[in-house]
């Protein structure tokens, strides 16, 4: 829901967006190409998740100053995503 997104800077929704737009793009190719990798039809696994239209996308943004101590620094507890996809961007 693009309501609850920052208004500043102005150009956030906007780039957001499109970041999720090419995601989708991304994760069509993804999924037909693992589907065929599988013996299925090329749109199987597309199928399986809904269609790329009511495909939920969640993106989470995380900043990390950059640590004084780094060798102190526990980071992320092990888990598993409930995603079929994630895709991990880093700076």
């Amino acid at each position: 829901d693009s309501d609850i997104w920052p208004k500043t800077p102005i150009d956030y929704t906007p780039a957001t967006s499109e970041y999720a737009k090419q995601l989708r793009e991304l994760t069509s190719k993804i999924l037909s190409a693992l589907s065929l990798g599988l013996g299925l039809e090329q749109d199987r696994l597309e199928k399986e998740v809904g269609g790329m239209e009511d495909l939920l996308l969640q993106l989470k943004i995380n900043y990390y100053p950059k640590c004084p101590q780094p060798e102190l620094a526990l980071g992320v507890e092990a888990h598993t995503d409930v995603s079929a996809l994630t895709f991990i961007l880093h700076n």
